[in-house]
């Protein structure tokens, strides 16, 4: 009797053995996979990512040429047609009468208007004149072309040492900034506009404010207004892709904020 109580022991403990093992087993077999399944699930959002990430600075750089191209046929063509019509005007020797005279001369002053915005806006499209003159530069003659249209008063402070940036992170730079202006022209009714540049150790912060409307940002991003209208997904996806951060604050009547932050090495 006492003998067969100890097999059935042996047998149940035995028995508990072999039931842990399998269980431990079919645990570190099922762990096993989980932990493969989320190494591949990573794998698969670090493919996505660095796509999304290629395409973005694919597109980017599909732009600049754009741009680069219609600066060249600014300047090469158009601007070249209104400076000999321009030629053309300052040659003529009309007799007319003073209403005449009058409006020749006004023909004149609208071509020689007409010639330097065009040569401004070749200037900010094209993208070597970025690379060649810095953020700094391309910032400001943005803001003078601004104040010149007599409707802003505009204002660039600088903080700290001005270091320059790695060449792509400036052009994404100025483009983000220059579409932050546009959108201050386009939308807020501002006044005056100021852009305030910090530079510090490790990171450049960007400030763009105004004294504009300003909006509800909430309620613009259910109009899609936000997203197609000020292209914010945009801007995120540019400043993302150079590794920095992007913020815009706003209070209905009391203007709006923008912030961009970048790291000095990336």
């Amino acid at each position: 009797m006492q003998d067969s109580y100890k097999e059935v022991l042996i047998v149940l403990i035995f028995g508990s053995l072999v039931f842990f093992v399998l269980t431990a087993i079919i645990v570190y077999i099922l762990l096993f996979h989980q932990k493969r399944r989320y190494q591949h699930q990573e794998q698969l959002m670090q493919v996505e990512k660095t796509y999304a990430e290629a395409l973005l600075e694919s597109k980017l750089e599909i732009q600049e040429q754009t741009f680069k191209n219609i600066s060249q046929e600014i300047h090469d063509n158009i601007g070249q047609v209104l400076s000999f019509i321009k030629l053309n005007l300052n040659t003529l020797n009309l007799h007319g009468n003073e209403t005449d005279d009058e409006k020749l001369q006004q023909s004149k002053n609208l071509l020689t208007q007409a010639i330097r915005d065009l040569r401004d806006i070749a200037k900010t499209l094209n993208t070597d004149f970025i690379k060649d003159t810095g953020i700094l530069d391309a910032i400001e003659y943005q803001l003078v072309l601004l104040r010149k249209s007599g409707q802003y008063e505009t204002e660039f402070l600088i903080e700290g040492i001005p270091y320059r940036l790695d060449v792509q992170k400036e052009l994404v730079v100025f483009r983000v900034v220059q579409e932050l202006l546009n959108n201050i022209v386009k939308h807020a009714e501002a006044s005056w506009i100021r852009v305030e540049i910090r530079y510090q150790a490790d990171n450049v912060i960007i400030q763009v404010r105004d004294n504009g409307k300003g909006f509800d940002l909430p309620d613009i991003e259910s109009m899609q207004g936000l997203h197609n209208g000020l292209g914010l997904r945009n801007m995120l996806n540019r400043v993302a892709l150079i590794h920095g951060l992007i913020s815009i604050n706003s209070i209905p009547g009391d203007g709006t904020r923008s912030l961009i932050e970048l790291p000095k090495l990336e």
